[in-house]
């Protein structure tokens, strides 16, 4: 069980707050967000009712979010049963992150494992990679031939092409399949808003400037429209160098000076073009390209002999990386069928080509000397994914049912040279070459048909159901280089379901409710990788099953004008969980590995929210989660997914100036000692250490009322010039960057 301590502190967090704001300020009496408008009655009026409704709340209450994916429908995350996090587009803009992984270190119950400008990936409540599943608009980013630990980078989404940033904590596969199993991230971009009886054009420019990698990047953004036919078209380009962390000292790790974080810059540029056409007022029709190339990133790494490490090095790059995304959409919002109120209809297909390249270092015993080995890899993949998602939405008295199929099928071929090189120190060096691909040429396709039903129980309590069943199968195909190889094929079939609910106590308190099992089905990389691997062997295992998780929800949410409080707790059990297991070394000293089913294993946990609005600008908010892992398998293994932070501390206070001409804030993070995590044999000690971070920021808007407003921004981070990696960054030690600073610059016309 998560330790009383964590759970006193939580309490006497809430508490605090409470008792010392929540009389400051005058109770605010919301409308029932839950009362649903028959089916018979006129969507014209529905939509009127549903958006004056929405500004009367944005009036009464200053914490007021709205998200469309814990549900799938659109609704105040203060009556969503799901615990979600929203991040809107006036906070992207003022924190100017590298891309959106970056904000999740502020919000609870979320970390970030990766380094560099592109190359960060979102953890969920101690669980990353293909278990959390990555969205864009609702349509799934994961694919099927990437590491289970890894996942899709969301820098395949500019950060400046983001409207707002949704994430969900907890399972999500009823309404978005496989990978859901430690939560959603869903991007919601910025989309062609207009009134079809007129024409007009408008846009925005954008710079920003980071000291730490040396980087620039422009961003361009120009929409309007021509009557019904709407237009948006973007760009942006970056480039940034190896950034450089602080010296100091880390566990056991000491640095005398600044350092470089290898192969963590990037040069990167993406276009976006959208056409969107207003059929009427209650159907359109919607295109989107998108085109994003990135070249000279990689893994990051820090020099081993700067600290004495590793008795070898390891390198991974990404010479290049080229996406291409096609989406169609049609929806209409009154299609007054008997079986659907609203239908959307999404069709897609993309293509990602990357490069990957990874090089091992080290001195193995041999003929009674140290050899020096060296090995190189260069693997090429492509995935064509086509796909669509259809949706439909029906009313029917105090039941919203949403229903629905969705399609994907990954076509993945990939080439792979390697050699291998030993040093005698005499004669000629032995040197051995193949091309054979640790992954075969495959095809990953998957069927999902879901039915959710909101059911409105009385005046501010409504219990959401849902079920899914989700046919999966993976197939190799015949590969250059493996001729001979059978060929495997396997199928999941699987069926989840959740149930939420959320109880209104008052005008003020919810308290919710949640169970829900998540899946994901073993991608090729589970299923067929077999080769090396970050400096290991990785052995294919084909039998492998599919894992499901079982996660429960309970906590509460308060909300007045001035003050919102929230606290979960979640306990979050993988059965069969997919992970690779040690199998020992071989006779070169190389470790060896294999993914196999793990029986149990659990995931808990709590996370507190509190914000205080003041009427004349001032704000305070601040964050606290705990996690703890456990593999209930084997009770004396706690590390197998310590992924994350043991706990969390997040506060903020912020001043906006009543006229909106500046702000300024302050943040503090705090992370405890992580002792969870398997560090042996890791220069940074027998545990993760705990680490503060302050940081600063301040924006002002010049010439707000003319035609050309600027707005310019300057954040300073590290402020202390810590040196401290984030948990998953410290295992293979890549520190944070130094004390920085950050310019941006925007206009809009």
């Amino acid at each position: 069980m998560i330790k009383r301590k964590s759970l006193l502190f939580a309490a006497v967090f809430t508490i605090m707050i409470t008792l010392a704001m929540g009389n400051t300020f005058l109770l605010a009496v919301t409308p029932d967000p839950q009362e649903k408008t028959p089916a018979t009655s006129s969507k014209e009026e529905t939509g009127k009712k549903e958006e004056k409704k929405e500004k009367e709340k944005k009036d009464e209450v200053l914490h007021y979010e709205i998200t469309v994916t814990a549900t799938s429908t659109k609704r105040d995350t203060f009556e969503t049963p799901n615990p979600v996090s929203v991040v809107n587009r006036k906070k992207i803009e003022e924190k100017a992150p590298n891309n959106v992984t970056e904000l999740m270190v502020e919000v609870p119950g979320l970390d970030v494992n990766g380094v560099g400008a592109n190359q960060s990936r979102p953890v969920i409540r101690g669980v990353r990679g293909t278990r959390i599943l990555l969205m864009e608009d609702g349509i799934r980013m994961n694919n099927s031939r990437v590491s289970q630990d890894f996942g899709e980078i969301p820098a395949l989404v500019d950060v400046s092409e983001v409207d707002r940033l949704e994430v969900v904590r907890g399972p999500a596969s009823v309404l978005y399949g496989s990978d859901a199993i430690g939560g959603v991230v869903n991007l919601i971009t910025r989309f062609p808003e207009y009134d079809p009886k007129k024409s007009e054009l408008h846009g925005n420019l954008g710079y920003r400037y980071s000291s730490a990698d040396k980087q620039n990047k422009g961003t361009v953004n120009i929409n309007g429209n021509i009557g019904p036919l709407g237009i948006m078209l973007s760009g942006n380009i970056r480039e940034a160098k190896d950034y450089s962390a602080p010296g100091g000292s880390f566990g056991e790790i000491e640095l005398a000076d600044d350092v470089t974080v290898n192969d963590s810059g990037v040069k990167d540029h993406g276009i976006n073009l959208q056409l969107n056409y207003k059929l009427s007022k209650k159907d359109q029709i919607s295109f989107k390209y998108e085109y994003y190339k990135a070249t000279d990133a990689g893994f990051g790494s820090v020099d081993p002999e700067l600290y004495g490490a590793f008795p070898m090095s390891f390198q991974i790059l990404y010479p290049l990386q080229d996406y291409n995304k096609y989406t169609l959409k049609y929806e209409n919002t009154e299609l007054g069928f008997f079986l659907a109120d609203h239908f959307s209809f999404i069709g897609y297909y993309r293509d990602n080509e990357r490069d990957v390249d990874q090089t091992m270092s080290m001195s193995i015993p041999m003929m009674g000397m140290l050899v020096p080995y060296t090995w190189h890899s260069e693997t090429f993949t492509d995935i064509g994914t086509t796909g669509f998602r259809m949706e439909l939405n029906k009313s029917v008295k105090n039941h919203l049912f949403t229903y629905g199929v969705d399609f994907y099928r990954d076509k993945s071929v990939n080439t792979q040279d390697e050699y291998e090189q030993m040093d005698f120190g005499f004669g000629p060096m032995t040197i051995s070459e193949n091309s054979i691909p640790n992954v075969p040429n495959a095809v990953f396709q998957s069927l999902g048909v879901f039915l959710q039903d909101d059911i409105s129980l009385f005046k501010r309590t409504s219990l959401i159901l849902g079920i899914r069943y989700q046919s999966v199968k993976a197939e190799t195909k015949e590969t250059p280089g493996m001729e001979g190889e059978p060929l495997e094929e396997d199928t999941d079939q699987t069926v989840v379901g959740a149930a939420n609910l959320i109880v209104g106590i008052t005008d003020n308190l919810r308290l919710v409710f949640a169970v829900g099992r998540g899946f994901r089905s073993p991608n090729l990389i589970d299923r067929f990788y077999s080769g090396l691997a970050a400096g290991s062997i990785v052995f294919s295992n084909p039998e492998i099953k599919a894992e499901t998780s079982l996660n429960v929800d309970v906590g509460f949410k308060y909300r007045t004008r001035n003050v919102y409080l929230e606290s979960t707790y979640f306990n979050n059990t993988v059965k069969d969980g997919i992970n690779r297991v040690f199998l020992g070394e071989n006779d070169f000293g190389i470790e060896q590995y294999q993914s196999i089913n793990i029986e149990k294993i659990r995931m808990q946990g709590i996370e507190a929210l509190g914000k205080v609005y003041f009427n004349f600008g001032l704000s305070l908010s601040a964050n606290f989660t705990r996690i703890k892992s456990k593999d209930l398998s084997d009770p004396n293994d706690e590390y197998i997914f310590a992924n994350t932070y043991s706990s969390k501390f997040n506060f903020n206070v912020r001043y906006d100036h009543p006229k909106d001409l500046f702000w300024v804030g302050y943040d503090l993070r705090i992370h405890g000692d992580q002792k969870d995590a398997q560090s042996e044999g890791n220069p940074v000690g027998p545990f993760i250490p705990g680490f503060t971070v302050h940081s600063v920021s301040a924006g002002i808007t010049l010439f707000k009322n003319s035609r050309y407003p600027q707005r310019l921004g300057i954040i300073i981070g590290n402020l202390t010039n810590e040196l401290y990696a984030e948990m998953s960054n410290a295992l293979f030690f890549r520190p944070a960057p130094k004390r920085h600073i950050v310019l941006t610059w925007s206009t809009r016309f």
